[in-house]
């Protein structure tokens, strides 16, 4: 039973990260600058982890080759995923950023069919379709956000792109982790190096001084936004490995992928006046949810 709390708890903890991004995004010009803050708390936090589940020596275990898969899969994800989704946030609002970048999923079955040789199933088939129907709706629905004269507009062609991207990012990072962890199986180790390559790559966009000054002129409120949501994504990424330890992947990764519909629940009590929440959106999270549900 505490397998399964801990998997509803990751979600919870997900959307709470994006409920806190979407507040930070609209305090700053460069929805980007926030991975400055986020990215980097992941490497202490897990090397705290490390230490006290006595791992440190894990991180010496992997190939030249098996490092290489890691730092990208960390570079990908945390550098160039998590910016995009920031700047689709920044635009768009959570909830349909949520459902955007969705296309991840889409990306990872694509790539497991063809490039692992995975079964196509009827499950598989729905589940695409169903994905693939929510952010259609959502995309589509011409009802989604009121222009200076009072008609209403389509979402935005960059929200479009910036979600796209993202799920592509984050399609295609779990075929590297898989690679990267194929030889010791070492999740937690395997997660240090990605965010510590993460890290190593944020801290050399730092060379330019517009980026310097640009985080330098960060105000208290939106760093603190920023590094309370890399507190909770960080939470969610360790109670999920805590919920996987302790419960069959088949439980944990349904009951993990309600995140939208809690990211929903949370939008509409805390930020409530900066979301949409038209019957497409609503019907596009649910079509989503169910159709992530099918996959596993």
């Amino acid at each position: 039973m505490i397998g399964p709390i801990f998997a509803l708890m990751a979600a919870v903890f997900f959307a709470t990260n994006t409920i806190l991004v979407r507040r930070a995004v609209l305090k700053v010009s460069d929805a980007s600058l926030g991975t400055l803050i986020s990215v980097p708390m992941g490497v202490p936090l897990f090397f705290v982890v490390l230490a006290v589940t006595g791992q440190v020596a894990d991180l010496f275990r992997f190939s030249w080759l098996e490092y290489c898969w890691l730092s990208l899969a960390g570079i990908l994800h945390f550098v160039v995923g998590r910016s995009l989704f920031y700047g689709c946030v920044q635009l768009v609002g959570a909830n349909i950023a949520g459902i955007l970048r969705r296309t991840n999923i889409l990306v990872a079955v694509v790539l497991g069919i063809t490039l692992l040789s995975e079964p196509l199933s009827w499950k598989l088939a729905v589940g695409v379709a169903l994905i693939i129907a929510g952010i259609t709706l959502t995309g589509l629905s011409p009802q989604t956000f009121r222009s200076a004269d009072g008609k209403f507009a389509r979402i935005p062609f960059k929200a479009v792109l910036l979600g796209f991207g993202c799920g592509l990012a984050w399609g295609i990072s779990p075929i590297f982790i898989k690679l990267g962890l194929k030889g010791t199986g070492a999740a937690t180790p395997g997660a240090f190096i990605s965010f510590a390559a993460a890290t190593i790559v944020m801290a050399i966009t730092l060379i330019r001084r517009q980026r310097r000054t640009a985080l330098n002129q960060l105000t208290l409120k939106a760093a603190g936004l920023f590094f309370s949501a890399g507190l909770f994504s960080f939470c969610a990424n360790l109670v999920r490995y805590l919920a996987l330890s302790l419960a069959p992947a088949s439980v944990v990764t349904p009951l993990v992928s309600t995140e939208p519909i809690f990211m929903m629940i949370l939008s509409f009590m805390f930020n409530r006046q900066l979301e949409i929440f038209s019957r497409p959106v609503i019907f596009g999270s649910v079509f989503v949810v169910v159709g992530t549900i099918l996959l596993v």
